[in-house]
């Protein structure tokens, strides 16, 4: 008896860590998500369609032909054009096009890894250290001294965020305006959605999903419309449902250790 585990292929990270394996700038670049090629100059993010572009996961529209230069590359490109020269050999009578055609479908089935799509968004670095860790400052600061001593301080990790992203809508409600606790109860939920190890149901669960994803964007941008631009963590939420269709539940990519768990 033997047991056989299949994985698809990707590179779990933090935020910084998929960026360089994809050779994109990060968060601070013009460009600045791995996986579209959503952003630009200041003037076209301030724009009214180039702001409501981050909002989007537009994968599917900014796929381009463009080659890349790297040796994961040129290991399939070496590869092809061995092939291509026994298929020419071989059939004469087909055109360019022809051999073109068979060679791609040929590509196609074949494993591979694309570091710009299989970066899989990472719960404790996007979530817990990116959005509920945003949402924690601009609360926190809002606070006066007397205030702050009802919570967490300073030195706060991810068990720590993730304490606060399931209990502080039930403690903040006189403490905020109703915009700010809106963005709160928006990320709670969202949060309560992701942390699942089981899909029941995927067409309910995408567009569950698909809701509260554009409920907590909509409720930064009323809190603050700049982070929209400024933090490749909000973007990079609009990836999350792409990535579930093709990894599985978000949970499974987590560099997060549990006790006792093996690394």
């Amino acid at each position: 008896m033997c047991g056989v585990r299949l994985r698809i292929p990707s590179l779990p990270a933090d935020n910084p860590q998929q960026a360089e394996e994809a050779s994109q700038a990060g968060g601070n670049a013009n460009h600045l998500c791995q996986k579209c090629e959503v952003g630009g100059a200041y003037e076209v993010t301030a724009s009214d369609e180039g702001y409501h572009a981050l909002f989007d996961d537009a994968v599917r529209q900014m796929q381009t032909n463009t080659g890349t230069k790297d040796k994961v590359a040129q290991y399939w490109i070496d590869i092809l054009l061995e092939k291509a020269k026994i298929f020419k050999r071989e059939n004469p009578d087909k055109s360019q096009d022809e051999i073109t055609m068979e060679l791609l479908g040929w590509l196609r089935d074949q494993p591979d890894l694309d570091p710009t799509q299989d970066t899989p968004v990472e719960i404790l670095h996007t979530i817990l250290l990116g959005i509920v860790k945003y949402v924690w400052h601009l609360f926190h600061t809002s606070l006066t001294d007397a205030q702050k001593s009802l919570f967490y301080n300073n030195n706060l990790i991810g068990k720590h965020f993730k304490t606060l992203m399931q209990t502080m809508a039930f403690h903040v409600h006189s403490l905020v305006t109703l915009d700010h606790f809106n963005l709160i109860q928006s990320v709670d939920e969202l949060g309560a959605m992701l942390w699942v190890h089981e899909i029941s149901n995927m067409d309910m669960y995408l567009d569950d999903l698909k809701i509260l994803i554009g409920n907590t964007l909509d409720a930064f941008a009323a809190v603050d419309a700049a982070k929209i631009i400024n933090k490749v963590k909000l973007h990079l939420l609009t990836h999350i449902i792409p990535d579930i269709c093709h990894f599985g539940p978000i949970i499974q990519n987590s560099t997060e250790q549990w006790p006792g768990s093996k690394p």
